[in-house]
């Protein structure tokens, strides 16, 4: 049974010179537990799409479903409850409390959502426990991109949505972090759903879909690894 599925999804935006449509009768199935990476040029809707799964953004016309629920006819209340308890966030332009503290910000999270792990011990995975009673302004870029990802894993949560999470980060981190993301996933059978310029991501990933103009232009199942280099941008 597909755990994700997109039902001829159809996303715009209203543009100064009109509406622009980013995805166009979209269709994707995805299982329980699957890897997947998502390929395609900025602007090609992969962000679009993990906020549809994540229930951040409607389609304009089509449905998303997740378990069996269509989660674009939620009312606030319960797609609220959705975001908090189902879903572990990892995007580009998180939205961190820059009055907290980095193990505050992760706290947050933590207490937010009905289960999650150790703030502490996530932070030493991603590689920031040495920066855990720092502010968000005395953080590198890199190392607000490990927050980030900090975020999203402090979650016990069933689908983790990564948007281009290793754009900033040195190899040795990478590997450390996908090393952290499949144990997750064969541990628990949690969906994680990657987004990427290319696809040369050292991965076990299940599922390749590659965007174009809005639409699949290719669904497969990768057999080979591909070797990590280090540039994902």
């Amino acid at each position: 049974m597909d755990y994700i599925k997109f039902e001829n999804v159809t996303k715009e935006y209203v543009k100064n010179n009109g509406i622009e449509s980013v995805l166009k009768n979209f269709n994707i199935e995805i299982k329980k537990g699957e890897k997947v990476i998502i390929v395609g040029p900025s602007g090609s809707g992969k962000t679009s799409i993990l906020n549809m799964i994540g229930g951040i953004d409607k389609p304009t016309y089509g449905d998303v479903i997740v378990n069996g629920i269509k989660i674009n006819k939620l009312n606030e209340r319960k797609l609220m409850k959705y975001r908090q308890n189902e879903i572990g966030f990892a995007f580009q332009d998180s939205n961190f409390m820059e009055n907290l503290s980095v193990l505050e910000n992760v706290e947050l999270i933590s207490q937010l959502c009905k289960f999650s792990k150790d703030p502490k011990e996530i932070l030493k995975k991603v590689g920031l426990s040495k920066k855990e009673n720092d502010f968000i302004h005395e953080l590198s870029s890199e190392e607000k991109q490990k927050l980030s990802i900090a975020t999203a894993l402090v979650k016990k949560a069933n689908i983790l949505l990564l948007d281009e999470p290793f754009d900033l980060l040195d190899l040795k981190t990478t590997k450390q972090i996908l090393k952290l993301l499949k144990s997750i996933s064969d541990k628990n059978k949690v969906t994680i759903i990657i987004t990427s310029r290319n696809d040369n991501i050292d991965f076990e990933f299940s599922k390749k879909l590659d965007i174009k103009n809005g639409t699949v232009i290719e669904k497969s199942v990768k057999k080979n690894k591909k070797k990590f280099t280090g540039d994902v941008k």
